[in-house]
């Protein structure tokens, strides 16, 4: 068996203890298939040592393209047991997108379903890269010249893996830059590991617990959550698509205790209540965690009085994870505020040269967080740029109150959040701007009820050219996953611009600035 450093916290080493002491219970559910916590830590094992056997080793990537799926979860923590990085690609991308991730992770590896090949293929051709290994999850027979399926794999026999260390890098999580390009972020199996043990006590989890996955597993939030619930033995009830009713039904039938939303799936689990032709018995939900985005007050009362009154709201980044939560009993009496620090992570609001703000003072938000990032892949200046010391630079604005409770005041880097969901004005822009008709463009975001915000651009055209919404979606569609694709467009004869030539995106939203 595997040779292993046993006092490090690693993710790859989550479902051990539960495997051990109630190798029984279930581990993941989706429906269809169900995993023991005995079986789940025999497949991890196995599918672990057939990865070292391909010779995937430390610091190689080993990338997924998947739905949720239990798969998913498999993947992940053979993943980190081999030594290797998990990098995860969004199961809604396409072939231009998943090229310029590709380009950055570098993959050993590929999982995905036999549906999505072609795409792997032409995104690695696009992305001018050597074909990675593909392992498709849902083939059966033998390896074919194309790709090895995953069932043959789980029956490599078991060898000796690596010893795997807390501070070697567990995962690269992508985000995006000011030039449109994605930035991997780096992260080691401390820094996740921290994130897990630090969450189980602030949301009070158990070998009780049933957690219902209504997030991508793709986004870090998804996949933590996941994460922690097996750490302490619970349940982890995998959603394929969130869907609000199934949300209702699976609750109460399955008597979910926990779930992770964002603003958008709250609204819709709202909506679907107000329609039911019956009440529905959410008693057993002991927490409802929420993130992306602020709950508007009306919408947040209703949670509390429909669903579930033991909210729980929390803010973090992709590059940060988790740093703060705002808890049931400060729901109403702190409305607005995205919460207070998380156990051992420390905010500061810093001026222009870094000072620390007083409370009431706006400035940039800055952490120091043992579950930060370790850097961007391949971008030493930025990585520099990106910390003072211990602190971690957000880019987002906010101000702390006299009770070190965090008020998020804007972002500054344009991001739009539509359904829980980052997206970067400048790929929105970048697409546009291959249009032939357009001469120059400006993406931003604009509230929407259901989503939060969703996309408008405006465009600037070129003479004698006309361009409608469906005709710029359509040509949209065919670089970007469907939700990053403009609601609504607005043509302009100009944008506004700052001295150093940038559009000033804050003027496009005042009436006197617009133009048909």
């Amino acid at each position: 068996m595997a040779t292993r450093l046993a006092d490090e916290l690693t993710v790859g080493s989550i479902p051990r203890h539960a495997a051990r002491v109630m190798p029984g219970r279930c581990a993941l559910d989706d429906g269809r298939r169900q995993f023991t916590f005995g079986e789940l830590d025999e497949q991890v094992e196995r599918l672990a040592s057939a990865l070292v056997a391909l010779k995937v080793g430390k610091g190689d990537v080993v990338c997924a393209y998947l739905p949720n799926c239990i798969d998913y979860v498999l993947v992940v923590l053979a993943v980190a047991r081999a030594g290797a990085v998990f990098s995860p690609i969004n199961f809604r991308f396409k072939a231009f997108e998943i090229a310029a991730l590709l380009r950055v992770a570098r993959p050993r590896v590929i999982f995905t379903t036999a549906e999505r090949l072609g795409m792997i293929d032409e995104a690695t051709e696009r992305a001018q890269q050597r074909a990675a290994e593909r392992v498709v999850v849902d083939a059966s027979g033998k390896a074919g010249g194309a790709f090895r399926p995953l069932a043959q794999m789980l029956e490599h026999p078991l060898r000796a893996l690596p010893a795997v260390a807390e501070t070697d890098y567990f995962s690269l999580m992508f985000t995006s830059g000011t030039t449109g390009e994605p930035k991997g972020a780096l992260a080691t199996h401390r820094a996740r590991m921290l994130w897990v043990l630090n969450a189980a006590i602030q949301y009070g989890l158990n070998d009780q617990d049933r957690y219902l996955g209504t997030m991508p597993q793709v986004h870090s939030a998804g996949l933590t959550f996941t994460l922690i619930h097996l750490y302490v033995g619970a349940t982890v009830r995998i959603l394929e698509h969130f869907d609000p009713a199934s949300f209702l039904d699976i609750v109460e039938r399955e008597r979910i205790s926990s779930s992770l939303t964002v603003p958008t799936m709250l609204t819709m689990i709202l909506e679907a209540l107000d329609k039911s032709p019956r009440p529905h018995a959410l008693g057993s939900l002991k927490r409802v965690v929420t993130c992306g985005s602020s709950l508007p007050l009306p919408t947040k009362q209703r949670v509390i009085e429909r669903i579930s009154d033991q909210l729980y709201d929390y803010y973090g980044s992709t590059e940060s994870n988790s740093m703060t939560v705002l808890k049931p009993r400060d729901q109403l009496r702190k409305p607005a505020s995205v919460g207070q620090p998380f156990t051992n992570v420390e905010i500061r609001i810093a001026g222009p040269g870094g000072q620390p703000l007083a409370p009431g003072e706006t400035g940039e938000i800055w952490c120091s967080n043992p579950s930060v990032m370790a850097s961007y892949r391949d971008r030493a200046e930025e990585t520099a740029a990106a910390f003072t010391g211990p602190w971690f630079h957000t880019g987002d604005l906010g101000y702390l109150d006299e009770e070190g409770f965090l008020y998020l005041v804007g972002r500054s880097k344009d991001m739009i959040i539509s359904g829980g969901v980052n997206i970067y004005p400048v790929e929105i822009e970048q697409v546009v701007m291959l249009h032939p008709a357009v001469l120059d463009c400006a993406a931003v975001g604009i509230p929407d009820a259901k989503w939060g915000q969703s996309i408008k651009v405006f465009l600037v055209l070129r003479d004698g050219h006309h361009l409608t919404l469906a005709e710029l979606q359509k040509h949209c569609l065919e670089y970007l996953a469907d939700y990053k694709k403009p609601r609504s467009l607005e043509i302009v004869r100009d944008l506004p611009k700052n001295a150093g030539g940038k559009t000033v995106k804050s003027a496009l939203l005042e009436p006197e600035r617009r133009s048909a």
